[in-house]
């Protein structure tokens, strides 16, 4: 080998040597970012509870939840169990639109998931996650799944976007002009979701970006088919029943435990309004800062700040917190068990 031959070999070898460095660099800078990223959703939550605590009367609340009637938690109970079992009575549907399928690999999809979920910034991380469990258990290809999930969280981010835009419309005149911001956001981010995917699956994009993921535009445009098939509509009303009209049955049950009094409107409207900040990737889950939220805008409506905090406590331990806890044990029992779905 000649020694320019040699010398433009080393250079070579070099220059691969740098870029493989690079990249390291890149993907440890990115590493970096995410735990940094998480981090700061964590002292968020953490910031969002002690502002509560500094704020409202957080003791009471956590009283009440002992004091509670046995009536009330006899209604209770079906009422925050029925939700986990129409959801995925709703992918169900969605699914055998493909091929048939029974519902006990379905539920197990579902509430794997929805632990999964709960430990991510944000409920669209869903249609990151769904697809991969729905493979495994039930042994659909990945794309369909993607399909599957994708429309049925179009569905739930319509219903939440809709009908959080309508309570804050029906409550604005009482709300401070930040936490109307925050709401307003909320409700545009879930609403985003179903019109962006409708314009990728309809309108002609630039070539330079359909030839960059042509399988996903693909598979978003296989998510606006048929979009009013029996199916979907019987999935998108158990959705709804699900999403507003019993968390308006929970809400209203916990509010009477309490002694609060509100119109059925927004016995039905406020809860979807108020969580639709989990949404929002500021937090983990939107643990604290929907605490805050749901509080505010109680006091805003004339509620003392002592039964605002307790309902809100209350609520969220009913909606989220103790079925994520019932749903962690059998969740755990699916990973680990190895019996055939």
């Amino acid at each position: 080998m000649t020694e320019e031959n040699s010398n433009v070999a080393e250079g070579t070898r070099h220059d691969r040597g740098n870029s493989d460095t690079t990249g390291e660099t890149q993907e440890e800078t990115g590493s970096r970012w995410e735990s940094i990223g998480t981090v700061l959703k964590v002292l968020v939550s953490v910031a969002s509870f002690g502002y509560l605590l500094w704020k409202f009367p957080v003791e009471r609340a956590f009283r009440s939840m002992f004091e509670i009637s046995a009536p009330y938690l006899v209604v209770l109970v079906p009422v925050v169990l029925l939700p986990i079992f129409l959801t995925s009575r709703s992918l169900q549907l969605l699914y055998e639109e493909h091929e048939s399928v029974r519902f006990l690999p379905i539920f197990k999809v579902d509430t794997v998931d929805f632990v999964v979920n709960s430990f991510l910034p944000t409920r669209l991380g869903s249609l990151a996650t769904t697809p991969l469990i729905l493979n495994k258990y039930t042994g659909i290809e990945l794309r369909r799944a993607f399909v599957i999930k994708g429309v049925q969280l179009q569905m739930i981010a319509a219903i939440n976007g809709l009908v959080a835009l309508t309570g804050l419309f029906v409550l604005l005149r009482y709300l401070g002009r930040n936490i109307a911001l925050v709401l307003l956001a909320s409700a545009s981010v879930y609403l985003a979701l179903p019109v962006f995917a409708f314009l990728l699956g309809w309108i002609d994009l630039p070539r330079v970006i359909t030839d960059r993921a042509p399988k996903l535009l693909a598979s978003v445009g296989e998510m606006q088919h048929d979009l009013f098939s029996s199916n979907k509509l019987k999935s998108v009303a158990l959705l709804f029943v699900s999403f507003v009209v019993l968390s308006g049955v929970r809400f209203g049950i916990v509010g009477a435990s309490q002694g609060l009094e509100l119109s059925p409107l927004r016995y039905l409207l406020i809860p979807t309004l108020i969580y639709s900040v989990t949404v929002l990737p500021v937090s983990i889950g939107g643990i604290g800062v929907t605490e805050v939220t749901g509080t505010t805008v109680l006091v805003a409506l004339g509620v003392s700040p002592s039964v605002a905090t307790s309902v809100i406590i209350l609520d969220r331990v009913f909606a989220a917190y103790l079925p994520l806890a019932l749903l962690y044990v059998y969740a755990n029992y699916v990973v680990h068990s190895d019996v055939s779905v």
